[in-house]
């Protein structure tokens, strides 16, 4: 079993497209991209990014 991306839920075939950010989500390279701008922990937008919780 592998893991799914904490962002759109896609499972990811083996560790090497894994992508951690710093706030602890686990998301492919396309997902974390659209999850920076909003991410809690250093996003400009973080606010937003509470509600993604």
């Amino acid at each position: 079993m592998g893991t799914r991306c904490t962002l759109c839920r896609h499972r990811f075939p083996d560790y090497t497209f894994q992508e951690w950010c710093e706030c602890g989500w686990c998301m492919d390279e396309n997902c974390k991209r659209n999850h920076e701008p909003f991410c809690p922990a250093h996003g400009e937008d973080r606010w937003i990014g509470t509600v993604e919780f």
